[in-house]
């Protein structure tokens, strides 16, 4: 960097960045940062955390998250460390290891509480209502979603409030509650769009598509997918299409179309494998389950039945 001034201003420019949902800007920005400065600067390691998380790309999140915490630490920075803790957190949520996320939501929220942090609150609170619906207890979920609207709405974060819509969404889908679910995508699709992040506004376009699917409305769900296809591979955000392929497997099998089910299955297992996506795996495997049954293949059913199994046991959750 050729001065402190400048690589102020480029942070800055970076945080506006992240916080519109343009993380793919941040990480090529990043990509122009010199090594030393990145591992030397609490600020730039937070925002590689953050954007390579977001991108689907854990490996690497988690490894700068580290970076950020031991930076933070080692300095002082008591708001940095409640960062780097979270995303830690986030990560470890992602990739299925969920007493890692549990002891790191945990801590992080304990933390902002302490320091009086109302974002980072709101998004531990988030994170653990993600954690909760994961075991099998959307009504705890819920209860957690709720608090971290009021700490969203609070600071004013449009952005949260869209996500912690759509992590409501799946909750009361979980509880057959389909048309409210479909209510709360409906506003977290208009919300992440009014805060023009593109990926989060596709994340709530897919779980609407499979609520549309719940209903029987498959044209309109397959339609919503394709474009979700498009505009995940727009942004980059690979690691988005394994959710993606998962359910227009179910519009294929819903179609009667059980080897292109079973291709669509194929494929999102092996992004689902590559972005360390382990929930997502297992439900992949309990979805090939229902297509090799209704294929006639008992025997490979009941072998996807016994890997989802595995998975959510590896995972520490109830079986689904």
């Amino acid at each position: 960097m050729a001065s402190l001034a400048e690589e102020s201003a480029l942070l800055r420019e970076l945080d506006e960045l992240a916080a519109s949902g343009r993380h793919r800007e941040v990480l090529d920005r990043l990509g122009h940062v010199p090594s030393a400065v990145l591992e030397g600067r609490t600020r730039f390691a937070l925002l590689a955390a953050e954007t390579n998380g977001r991108l689907g790309d854990l490996v690497a999140g988690a490894r700068w998250a580290q970076i950020a915490l031991e930076l933070a630490r080692a300095r002082g920075e008591r708001h940095a460390e409640l960062r780097a803790r979270n995303y830690q957190g986030a990560i470890a949520l992602r990739r299925g290891d969920v007493a890692a996320a549990e002891q790191c939501l945990g801590d992080a929220l304990a933390l902002a509480r302490t320091l009086g942090d109302h974002a980072t609150q709101a998004r531990c609170l988030n994170n653990l209502g993600i954690l909760a619906n994961m075991r099998g207890d959307p009504r705890d979920a819920l209860a957690f979603y709720r608090l971290a609207l009021a700490e969203y709405q609070h600071v004013g974060m449009t952005r949260g409030i869209a996500e912690t819509h759509h992590n409501i969404g799946i909750s009361l889908r979980d509880q057959g509650d389909v048309r409210g679910a479909v209510d709360a995508a409906e506003q977290a699709l208009r919300l992440a769009t009014e805060a023009g992040d593109e990926r989060l506004a596709t994340l709530a376009a897919t779980g609407r598509a499979e609520l549309h699917l719940l209903l029987g409305d498959t044209p309109l769900a397959a339609a919503e997918l394709e474009r979700a296809v498009v505009r995940y591979t727009q942004i980059g955000f690979r690691a988005g299409l394994a959710e993606v392929l998962r359910v227009q497997a179910g519009v294929a099998r819903s179609r009667g179309l059980l080897t292109d089910a079973r291709r669509l299955l194929t494929e999102a297992a092996g992004v689902a494998e590559q972005h360390d996506l382990t929930e997502v795996r297992a439900d992949i495997e309990r979805d090939l389950a229902l297509t090799l049954e209704e294929s006639g293949d008992a025997a490979g059913a009941r072998a996807a039945r016994e890997r989802a199994a595995a998975l959510h046991t590896k995972l520490g959750l109830r079986h689904k």
